[in-house]
């Protein structure tokens, strides 16, 4: 197995984290077409996690039993996604994309006097308002910064006329505001450090609400 490969050791995360976190795991592998043998399989994971989920719920009071139940689960999740995340490493062979694309946190060696591979699993949807869109992907390592940018036209050959770009240091969820509800708009993003940056990603497109 390669030294790059997805990290587990859930239980130390809160319980709030987790649960997004083994979520957002769990909805990465049922959408693959890479991860198609998972163990556990998926039927059982989602079993454990609905288990989990209802039991934070239940020990939201200062039950001393509930909260002795729900670290029961907790431990029971951790473990099943230990097991998932030794199934990823084995599928992936140490495969970056494949990694990332699995939705777990990845411990990969820092490339130095390199540029920075190109970002993955970009997604645009509904923001928190009409005329605003959520916006995101999976981060390529430490200390890079992440160019990105919006195309509300396209020209006479289709392709899209794009505007400013920004710069962020962050991978997870943004939002933009100031489009038209019912238009189309497009989103790419590309990884830069001191050595230069990647390709950007392919236009991702998406209907405003």
């Amino acid at each position: 197995m390669k030294y790059i490969r997805a990290k587990a050791g859930f239980f130390r995360y809160a319980d709030e984290k987790l649960i997004v976190d083994a979520a957002r795991i769990i909805q990465c592998i049922k959408d693959s077409d890479i991860f198609i043998n998972p163990n556990p399989p998926m039927a059982e994971l989602e079993e454990i996690y609905a288990d989990y989920y209802q039991k934070v719920i239940d020990a939201r009071g200062k039950d001393r039993e509930k909260a002795a139940r729900k670290r029961e689960s907790k431990r029971r999740l951790s473990d099943a996604l230990q097991q998932l995340a030794f199934y990823v490493n084995m599928t992936s062979d140490g495969n970056l994309s494949k990694l990332y694309s699995s939705g777990f946190p990845v411990l990969a060696k820092k490339k130095t006097g390199t540029i920075p591979d190109t970002p993955t699993a970009t997604f645009l949807k509904d923001g928190r308002r009409s005329g605003e869109v959520a916006f995101g992907f999976k981060p390529v390592g430490r200390d890079m910064q992440y160019d990105y940018c919006f195309a509300t036209q396209v020209n006479h050959s289709g392709e899209p006329e794009w505007g400013e770009i920004h710069t962020t240091t962050r991978s997870f969820t943004a939002y933009q505001d100031g489009f038209l509800p019912g238009q189309y708009i497009y989103f790419r993003v590309r990884a830069r450090n001191k050595h230069g940056h990647s390709h950007w990603t392919n236009p991702i497109r998406w209907l405003v609400r």
